[in-house]
């Protein structure tokens, strides 16, 4: 979702500038009320993004890791539990067979 934000907000500040540019080539004149709406939109939602972005992080730090199969929480630097580690290497073996 922070991305989509940042994304929206930067398309959005590329937009303004580019609604400056042409309509002062095409009409001679530019809207500054609609330049600013534009622009304010596009702040607000890079703002709100990059807010996004480091609030998750601070989440998954404090709520720490849990295995995706059982939801165990699990060691720092860890993906899985010990029992669904094994499983899953297992598995990926028998998959790297199967291709062969």
């Amino acid at each position: 979702m922070s991305r989509a934000l940042v994304r929206l907000g930067g398309l959005l500040l590329v937009a303004s500038v580019v609604y400056l540019a042409a309509a002062q080539i095409v009409f001679g004149s530019t809207d500054r009320d609609l330049f600013r709406k534009f622009a304010g939109a596009g702040v607000v939602c890079l703002a709100l993004g990059f807010l996004l972005a480091v609030a998750s992080r601070a989440w998954a730090t404090i709520i720490g890791r849990s295995c995706p199969r059982c939801g165990r929480r699990v060691a720092r630097g860890r993906v899985y539990c010990d029992e669904h580690l094994q499983d899953t290497i297992n598995e990926y073996r028998d998959a790297q067979r199967r291709r062969s």
